[in-house]
């Protein structure tokens, strides 16, 4: 019995410490963002991913020949 009690005790630990981690790191993500250089990161990679999407896309890729040196050079640059 009392192994059951201190594995719930430490299952509730694990969860509550989980919980404040995870609400301490969104809050410092919440203020710590305020700057527009990671906004611009951000607002990059969303671009970069779209287009990579766009170029490779399931119909490409499964009827294509694979990808091309040039393009591998374009996706990376």
């Amino acid at each position: 019995m009392s192994f059951v009690l201190v594995f719930l005790a430490a299952l509730a630990a694990v969860v509550a410490g989980t919980t404040l981690y995870l609400a301490r790191r969104e809050r410092a993500h919440r203020q710590g963002a305020g700057g527009t250089e990671g906004l611009l990161i951000e607002r990059q990679r969303t671009s970069q991913a779209t287009r990579i999407r766009g170029i490779y896309s399931s119909f490409a890729t499964h009827h294509g020949n694979g990808l091309l040196p040039d393009n591998l050079h374009q996706q990376y640059s």
